[in-house]
C-alpha cells in the first residue's frame, strides 16, 4: 500500500514537474518574436536554466566564428570573476568537449574531473555538480548551457532530459534572433562599406534634426563626394574601385567621433551627421576628413593611389529646421567645392573654403 502510495506520489511529482516544464517550453518559444536582441535571449536561457533544473547558476557559451572559441556571452548566479574567464577552444575542457562531441555531460563533483581546465575556479566559486548541454542546430553544434550546483547533489536524469528538450528550444530561439538581426543589418547597412545605407542615414539625420529641435542645440552634416572617382573605375577597374569605396568608408569613421553617424548616400557620395555640433565643429571635422582621404594611400592596378574629396557643410538650426532644406543646403555648398577646384571644403551659404 506504501509502494502504491509512493508510486503515485511520484508520478504526481513527475507530472507537475513534466507541465511546468512544457510551461517554460512554451514560453520561450512563443517568446522568440518579441525578444529585444540576442542579449535578451542569453539572459532569458540562463534563468529559465537554473529554474528548470533547480540549479543555483548557470552560463551559457557560443562559438564565436571570429576567434574560433567558445566564449561565456551570458551567466546567471556567479561572480565576475568567474564569468571573464577566457575564450576555450572547442574540445577544451568540459564545455569545450560538449561542443566538440555534439554529447552532454554532467557530474556531481566538477572538481574531480580530470578534464576540468578550471578547478581553481570552480572551488573559489564553490561549484560542485555541474550539468553541461549542447546547442545543436541541424547541421553542427553552435555552444552549450551548463548549470552549476554548489552541493555535490547529482542532477537527476530527469533533468538532463528535460534541459536537452530546452536546450532544442533556446537554439532555436538563438538562431531565429541571429537571423532577424541580420535581416535588420542588410536593411540598414551598406553592404559593401558597412556604414549606413541611404534610407537608414536619412532615417538617423530625420531623427536627429527632430532631436536638435525639440531640445534647442546645434546638429550639422557634411556631404562628401569623393573626386574623380569614375575615372579611378575606368582606371583601375570596379573590383578596386569597390576596394576603394569600403577603404574610404573605413577611413571616414576612423576620423569621427564616437557620436557621429557615417552613410553612403549613393554611388561615391556619403553623408556624415554631427550630433551637438555647430556649423564651425562640423568644418573642423570635413577639413579632419579632407586631409586624411588626401595622405591616404588607396589600392591601384600598380600600386598606391592618392585621392581627393569635396564637401559641403550644413546646420539646424542655422540653415534650416527640415531635413531637405539641410540636405540641399550641403549639397549645394559641396558642388560650390566642386567648382572651386575640389579638394575643399565649403559651409552652406558662404563663399569661403578651406584647402
Amino acid at each position: 500500500m506504501e509502494d502504491e502510495k509512493h508510486g503515485e506520489a511520484h508520478g504526481m511529482i513527475s507530472d507537475e514537474i513534466g507541465q511546468d516544464v512544457l510551461k517554460r517550453i512554451f514560453f520561450i518559444t512563443e517568446r522568440v518574436i518579441v525578444f529585444d536582441g540576442l542579449d535578451d535571449v542569453f539572459e532569458h536561457i540562463v534563468k529559465t536554466s537554473v529554474m528548470l533544473t533547480k540549479a543555483e547558476a548557470a552560463t551559457i557559451r557560443v562559438f564565436d566564428i571570429n576567434t574560433g572559441k567558445l566564449a561565456i556571452v551570458k551567466g546567471y548566479g556567479l561572480s565576475t570573476g568567474f564569468l571573464s574567464q577566457p575564450p576555450i577552444k572547442l574540445g577544451e575542457g568540459i564545455t569545450g568537449r560538449v561542443v566538440l562531441e555534439g554529447k552532454p555531460f554532467s557530474t556531481e563533483d566538477v572538481t574531480t574531473v580530470p578534464h576540468c581546465v578550471h578547478k581553481e575556479l570552480a572551488k573559489l566559486e564553490g561549484i560542485r555538480a555541474v550539468m553541461s548541454v549542447p546547442l545543436k542546430t541541424r547541421e553542427n553544434t553552435i555552444g552549450c548551457i551548463t548549470v552549476y550546483r554548489k552541493q555535490a547533489e547529482p542532477f537527476a536524469d530527469h533533468e538532463m532530459l528535460l534541459l536537452n528538450i530546452f536546450a532544442s528550444q533556446a537554439t532555436e530561439a538563438v538562431e531565429k534572433t541571429r537571423l532577424l538581426e541580420e535581416l535588420k543589418k542588410q536593411a540598414m547597412f551598406d553592404p559593401l562599406t558597412g556604414v549606413y545605407n541611404k534610407n537608414a542615414i536619412l532615417r538617423e539625420l530625420d531623427a536627429k534634426i527632430e532631436s536638435a529641435r525639440r531640445h534647442g542645440y546645434n546638429t550639422s552634416i557634411v556631404f562628401i563626394d569623393i573626386d574623380d572617382f569614375k575615372k579611378f573605375n575606368d582606371t583601375h577597374g570596379h573590383l578596386l574601385g569597390d576596394k576603394f569605396l569600403a577603404d574610404f568608408a573605413t577611413l571616414v569613421k576612423k576620423c569621427c567621433r564616437k557620436g557621429d553617424l557615417v552613410g553612403r548616400f549613393g554611388g561615391e557620395e556619403f553623408l556624415v551627421i554631427a550630433p551637438h555640433t555647430d556649423k564651425e565643429g562640423a568644418l573642423k571635422l570635413a577639413e579632419k576628413l579632407r586631409d586624411a582621404v588626401s595622405k591616404h594611400e588607396f589600392i591601384g592596378r600598380d600600386g598606391y593611389v592618392h585621392a581627393t574629396l569635396s564637401a559641403g557643410v550644413s546646420s539646424v538650426p542655422e540653415d534650416g529646421l527640415g531635413m531637405t532644406d539641410v540636405l540641399k543646403k550641403a549639397d549645394d555648398a559641396m558642388y560650390q567645392s566642386k567648382r572651386s577646384g575640389k579638394n575643399c571644403v565649403t559651409a552652406a551659404m558662404s563663399s569661403n573654403s578651406l584647402h
